[in-house]
């Protein structure tokens, strides 16, 4: 539930302040996010970090699909149409993002919907969002630097969590 609430959230922030229009603008940004996430997805598939357990429809995959087609992109839109000029202005403004992220993840762990598995925990999540949005911010500045960083970023987490290359 929790999930979908806050995606709906979003979605309705989007259309609210007008800035789905600017999809065509940050569509680089937003397809990266989103490839990163299926990256995940994909690699972890039989190695899940986390999980999201079944709530009537909602299964881990359906959950998982609607985070990464709605939310992340919403997300990512909101995050860099309103990216201030100055520099510890916008440090400010990503650690309430974080924030913002920080109560969406507790309240999955208050409400049991997510379940950590492998080492994972709240703390691995908050690290990974604050990435998620360095890379965010990055890959809107300087997609080839943001490419390298975030293929870094994810060996190093594959190899902390001994993530299997054969499931």
């Amino acid at each position: 539930m929790v999930i979908l609430s806050f995606s709906a959230a979003f979605l309705i922030t989007v259309f609210a302040t007008k800035t789905h229009p600017c999809l065509t603008q940050y569509c680089k940004s937003v397809l990266w996010v989103t490839v990163i996430a299926l990256l995940y997805n994909l690699v972890c598939r039989g190695y899940p970090l986390w999980y999201h357990p079944r709530w009537w429809l909602m299964t881990d995959k359906f959950s998982q699909l609607v985070q990464i087609f709605v939310l992340l992109p919403c997300t990512t839109l909101l995050f860099l149409r309103n990216m201030p000029h100055r520099p510890l202005v916008k440090i400010m403004y990503g650690f309430g993002f974080l924030a913002v992220y920080g109560l969406y993840e507790a309240l999955l762990c208050l409400t049991h919907e997510i379940v950590y598995c492998h080492g994972w925990s709240f703390g691995w999540s908050m690290l990974l969002d604050a990435c998620m949005f360095f890379v965010m911010w990055l890959h809107n500045e300087n997609w080839r630097i943001s490419i390298g960083l975030s293929g870094l970023i994810m060996s190093l987490f594959l190899a902390w969590f001994h993530v299997p290359w054969d499931t």
